[in-house]
């Protein structure tokens, strides 16, 4: 069984977003945000079937969700390449999100070297997990879970 609220950050043209309304998530439980508002539109064009919300990823904790026993962000905001503060109070964001929720965990995919971490310097009970490379894509993606840890220490296994 799938999480019970899905939450695309950054979905942009919706690439990522296709594929996961693929899925079949139902309407009310799955939400895309986007800043730009010309990308919101397509988006509410393309994909009638999602509640597409205009907001900026550093204000997520603000964003009319119901409430959720788990929650999948999928982020596709390209933190490797935004300026230093912006990556942070996104990045914030999200855990700020993630610690309300039980059962969060954040997919994110980064086109930096298969060592280097989204982001680092996470709150104690957080480990980032790589899930996998994609070398078929160019320049190979590298997807990241970032999940409870098993026991509450930092790191990436």
């Amino acid at each position: 069984m799938g999480p019970e609220l899905l939450l695309e950050i950054g979905a942009g043209t919706g690439a990522i977003t296709q594929a996961l309304a693929d899925l079949g998530p139902p309407p009310d439980r799955f939400f895309v945000v986007e800043r730009d508002p010309g990308l919101v539109r397509h988006l509410h064009h393309r994909f009638p079937r999602a509640e597409v919300l205009h907001a900026c990823a550093t204000g997520l904790e603000a964003l009319p969700l119901p409430p959720a026993a788990s929650l999948m962000l999928v982020s596709s905001l390209p933190l490797m390449s935004m300026p230093r503060e912006e990556a942070r109070r996104c990045v914030q964001s999200m855990l700020t999100l993630m610690e309300r929720t039980p059962n969060a965990r954040l997919l994110q995919y980064t086109y930096a070297a298969r060592h280097v971490r989204p982001f680092d310097q996470l709150p104690p009970g957080w480990r980032w997990r790589r899930v996998t490379t994609v070398w078929a894509n160019l320049p190979p993606a590298t997807v990241w879970s970032l999940e409870p840890a098993a026991h509450p220490t930092q790191g990436i296994h």
